[in-house]
């Protein structure tokens, strides 16, 4: 990696970390939308979700990987446990390398594993990240 692109990634990497976490409408409208046409109930922005996808997205653009395994071995469930929710269902949807949200809402909608994730009766809620190097990070989960 060239040392400018270090240096935007590090830039990058420092905003995304200390912007304050806030509901992108966009995305709630996208995805409830989705879930209504299929008749599901709609689901509600949950920072603390928000929180566990922003860590994954960052650590995965700041060190180099994609994974739903973290690098300290760590699922979706251990990440959202840490940012103190206490889940009884979660689910994680990934994208790397879409330009906007349409684009990385269409491609988990064409893929069945992803798509059964945002459809899932189980969840009432989500938080969704794009971090780095277009990697996008979607949290699924319900409380106990």
């Amino acid at each position: 990696m060239n040392i400018l692109r270090k240096l935007a990634l590090a830039v990058a990497l420092m905003i995304a970390a200390t912007s304050p976490l806030r509901a992108d409408p966009q995305a709630v409208q996208m995805l409830n939308a989705m879930r209504a046409q299929q008749g599901v109930a709609p689901l509600s922005y949950a920072p603390r979700l928000e929180a566990a996808a922003r860590a994954h997205a960052l650590d995965m653009a700041r060190h180099g990987y994609f994974a739903h395994t973290g690098r300290d071995g760590a699922g979706v469930g251990d990440r959202v446990r840490a940012q103190g929710y206490r889940w009884c269902y979660v689910a994680e949807n990934l994208a790397k390398g879409q330009g906007d949200l349409t684009q990385v809402m269409r491609g988990w909608a064409q893929s069945a594993p992803h798509y059964r994730n945002m459809m899932s009766r189980n969840a009432t809620g989500f938080g969704l990240f794009q971090g780095p190097d277009r990697i996008w990070a979607m949290v699924l989960a319900a409380p106990c």
